[in-house]
């Protein structure tokens, strides 16, 4: 047992920022879409269950972007059914990525520290939507054969 850590009754009790669980998931395929509203991107989400309502849940989110024409997509950081990671503004997004006009891919990167406070199953995803065109994942915008991967990964902090 770590000194640090605390017995309660015959439950063992990690210190406050002590990380209880990871749980990561990772997608290898692509994913293509061409709607104007968020829509769930395949592959990319992972469930936990924290052991305490006071636990902090960091959720780190790397993946890959590319349009196949003029196109700005946006991303959202979603937990269960709620938007998070949101900044202000008239058309709010956890990230824009501003492809333009090129099918380059561009890297994506969210983390955010969440409080869900709760002890229930939360499940963890990334939507996203498209200005125009079409929007894909895990690839070039003009070219399927230039691929990368993606992950999503949650861990539970002791509060």
């Amino acid at each position: 047992i770590n000194s640090s850590a605390a017995i309660a009754g015959s439950k063992l009790v990690m210190p406050t920022g002590s990380v209880l669980q990871v749980l990561s998931t990772f997608k290898n395929d692509t994913f293509t879409s061409s709607s104007t509203s968020f829509t769930d991107i395949t592959g990319l989400s992972v469930a936990i269950t924290p052991s305490s309502s006071s636990s902090k849940i960091l959720v780190s989110v790397h993946f890959t972007a590319a349009s196949t024409g003029a196109n700005s997509p946006r991303f959202n950081l979603v937990r269960g059914s709620t938007n998070i990671a949101q900044p202000s503004g008239s058309t709010p997004s956890s990230l824009h990525l501003n492809t333009g006009g090129s099918s380059l891919g561009r890297m994506g990167s969210i983390v955010f520290l969440d409080s869900p406070s709760t002890t229930s199953a939360t499940t963890y995803k990334l939507q996203g939507r498209t200005d125009g065109n079409s929007f894909v994942i895990n690839r070039r915008g003009d070219n399927a054969n230039v691929t990368s991967i993606s992950t999503i990964t949650v861990m539970e902090i002791a509060g």
